[in-house]
């Protein structure tokens, strides 16, 4: 089975991953990763060229993007792939979930205080 392949552009203010192949445990850590080091604001990932979803993956990416700062769109995704990150506790629907940048840096704020 062809391994994920994970491929960042930016376009503007906007970064684009491009997912493709098996999206698995091992992809959406590193996706979770590089979000977590994504300095633009603006996400969007792309799963239309994903040909295998492994739900553990989908439970790995719900739970990065449930606590992610950023403005994240997911696009690409199947109904059953939708219904998944529901399960998981992320509606793509209701996306995008992330406050905003100065609400993110005053909750910071405040944990430390």
């Amino acid at each position: 089975m062809p391994a994920c392949n994970l491929e960042r552009e930016v376009d503007g203010s906007t970064a684009l991953y491009r997912i493709a192949g098996r999206f698995e445990g091992s992809c959406a850590r590193e996706l979770a990763a590089r979000l977590d080091q994504e300095p633009l604001h603006e996400v969007v990932v792309d799963f239309s060229q994903v040909n295998e979803f492994v739900d553990s993956g989908v439970a790995v990416i719900a739970g990065a993007l449930s606590s992610t700062p950023h403005h994240v769109r997911l696009r690409g995704l199947r109904q059953h792939q939708e219904r998944l990150f529901r399960y998981f506790g992320v509606d793509p629907a209701d996306l995008p979930l992330a406050l905003a940048p100065q609400a993110v840096e005053a909750a910071g704020a405040a944990e430390v205080a």
